[in-house]
């Protein structure tokens, strides 16, 4: 894109400042423009996507968790869109943006017009209580949509070839930028990114690729390595058998939860038991075991060993720092939206599983010895054992008992459950035999003592 056309481009969208509302007409009615032959482009979406929406009032509640919702550098999309305190880094999506039109060869024009007469359909990718506070006219709204993809497509692409020091001289904050990419009211339809690859001249083909690695690498920065990465052939396999993303946020939720699931959780047994802190485990025998590969949703398992009355815990590995912990958070936020399609809520259902298992800091340091919690040497204070434990507290302050669990998590809690039962009858039967093996000894000897001696 020629240096004249962006800053014309800019004038724009600066007559109508992102920062000023541009009202729609009274009574508009968003009629999507028709192309020829009067047939509209946008119909009903067959498939219909859970929405983007503000992070519920139950997760908002508490102050201290608010900062993992918030964006800190950028504004994506359209519920933070005309924020003022974002007024800086819009300066600097544009820079990403010209970038990316030039490199990638680009008609965004053409891109315009395509985005346009669709704009009612991606309108209603999010929810409408929360686009309705944002006053913005279908030109702009599809300026925006497409400068937002350019520019998260061009982070996307640096940060995959490793080349993220090359964008230093646009002068966004790109640490902060990364961390607001996976934030659940930053999002912008995953249609769009689809019809910016599409459209690409050069290496289209490949972008799709470096968000697959992309992916993969923010996978491996939660779950900690190593980490066994699919092949390609059987992620291309995995892709074409899930719906489309609704956006780039569940995209990382299908590659951490694995297969994509859709059966029904049993309404008898959808809320699973609590099980005991970690330490309490222990006292019951139970040995912890980091499990690296495998999803979140079947990498968790329980083994009773009869024998030695002792068990064993498998977990998913983890990494709980300040990067990730925003990460988690609006995956659990996502799974908690009204509209979300999968009832079974895996992400929400490990966090809280570890939630019931943390209660003191000796709890995190016997997680972090068996490897199932990992700080990769953090030295933030979400790093501490300390603030871990506040921050599982913190989570476990919403009430989200009758969350629906995979089976996978309800039958390992049955079996923790059944085990500690099953040493605790044990150990009562151990007293009990040698209780009366004991009051046997004792009357024995007794009636010994109380017996005539013999001459």
């Amino acid at each position: 894109m020629p240096s004249d056309d962006l800053d014309d481009l800019i004038k724009d969208l600066e007559g109508a400042s992102p920062y000023t509302t541009t009202q729609k007409p009274k009574g508009d009615q968003r009629k999507t423009p028709q192309p020829e032959g009067g047939k509209e482009i946008t119909e009903p979406d067959q498939n219909p996507k859970p929405r983007i929406r503000k992070v519920s009032k139950m997760l908002r509640d508490n102050k201290n968790m608010e900062k993992y919702y918030e964006p800190r550098a950028v504004s994506i999309g359209l519920l933070h869109y005309g924020r003022d305190k974002f007024s800086l880094a819009e300066g600097h999506k544009l820079k990403l943006a010209e970038l990316f039109i030039t490199e990638n060869g680009v008609d965004e024009f053409g891109l315009h017009r395509k985005i346009k007469a669709k704009i009612v359909r991606l309108e209603q990718c999010y929810a409408e209580e929360d686009a309705r506070r944002v006053n913005i006219n279908d030109e702009n709204l599809a300026w925006m949509f497409l400068i937002d993809g350019f520019a998260l497509l061009n982070y996307i692409c640096y940060a995959s070839l490793g080349k993220l020091n090359d964008l230093k001289k646009i002068g966004m904050d790109m640490e902060a930028f990364s961390q607001d990419l996976f934030l659940l009211e930053n999002q912008i339809p995953y249609e769009v990114l689809d019809d910016i690859m599409t459209s690409a001249a050069k290496g289209g083909a490949n972008m799709r690729n470096l968000i697959d690695r992309f992916i993969d690498q923010t996978v491996r920065d939660i779950r900690g390595s190593p980490l066994t990465s699919p092949s390609p052939t059987s992620t291309s396999t995995q892709q074409q058998q899930q719906p489309p993303p609704a956006h780039l946020l569940q995209l990382l939720r299908n590659r951490l939860v694995g297969d994509h699931d859709h059966h029904k959780t049993n309404e008898k047994t959808k809320t699973g038991k609590r099980v005991g802190r970690v330490n309490e485990l222990k006292s019951a025998g139970i040995q912890l075991k980091s499990g690296t590969e495998g999803s979140l949703r079947d990498n968790i398992s329980f083994a009773s060993h009869w024998l030695t009355a002792a068990g064993t815990l498998t977990l998913p590995c983890l990494v709980v720092n300040g990067s990730t912990a925003p990460k988690l958070l609006n995956l659990i936020a996502f799974e908690m939206s009204p509209d979300f399609q999968n009832d079974s809520q895996v992400i929400t259902s490990y966090i809280f599983f570890l939630h019931s298992l943390i209660d003191q800091p000796d709890d995190v340091k016997e997680l972090r010895k068996a490897h199932v919690l990992i700080n990769n040497n953090d030295n933030s204070v979400a790093g501490r054992d300390e603030e871990v434990v506040r921050l599982f507290k913190e989570i476990g302050s919403s009430d989200l008992d009758s969350i629906p669990e995979p089976e996978a998590y309800l039958r390992v809690k049955e079996q923790i459950q059944k085990h500690c039962e099953k040493k605790w009858k044990t150990w009562m039967t151990l007293f009990a035999f040698s209780a009366a093996a004991i009051a046997i000894l004792v009357m024995s000897f007794s009636s010994r003592l109380g017996a005539p001696a013999l001459n």
